[in-house]
């Protein structure tokens, strides 16, 4: 009898040291599914960062184009829901050259130069110089 006891301890161990081995099986096989899992949802979160960066940098460009066209910071913040002062942070930080490809593109002209306009541009718009009068006007005798 002692002997059969001892045979089923025996194989009562084995049966349990074979479940403690299934179960470390599976462990590690979980394991290596959550490391291939946590690896992909990096890879996905590194591309969908990268199309999140471009569609902002797209966004701001399409801002700071339309200020440029609207020559108004505040309406192009209303119309774009920014606060102004982003609006102008913005225009600050691009690039001019891309802003007047961008406007170009759609089709209107910025014009480089700030303030009023050259004289000569004043003899083409009826301005007070013409060709037949002084600068100075008819009273300095011109």
């Amino acid at each position: 009898m002692a002997s059969q006891t001892g045979n089923d301890a025996v194989r009562a161990l084995r049966a349990r040291q074979e479940v403690e081995r299934r179960a470390v099986r599976a462990v590690a096989q979980f394991g290596a599914a959550v490391a291939e899992v946590a690896q992909r949802r990096a890879e996905v979160l590194a591309k969908l960062d990268g199309e999140v960066r471009d569609a902002t940098a797209a966004h701001e460009l399409a801002v700071v184009v339309l200020a440029a066209v609207l020559r108004d910071d505040a309406l192009a913040a209303e119309l774009s829901g920014m606060d102004v002062s982003r609006v102008r942070a913005l225009r600050r930080m691009a690039d001019g050259a891309g802003v007047r490809e961008r406007v170009a593109q759609l089709g209107a002209v910025v014009p480089r130069r700030r303030g009023r306009p050259r004289a000569a541009d004043n003899s083409l718009r009826g301005g007070l110089v013409d060709d037949t009068a002084s600068a100075a006007g008819p009273a300095a005798g011109g």
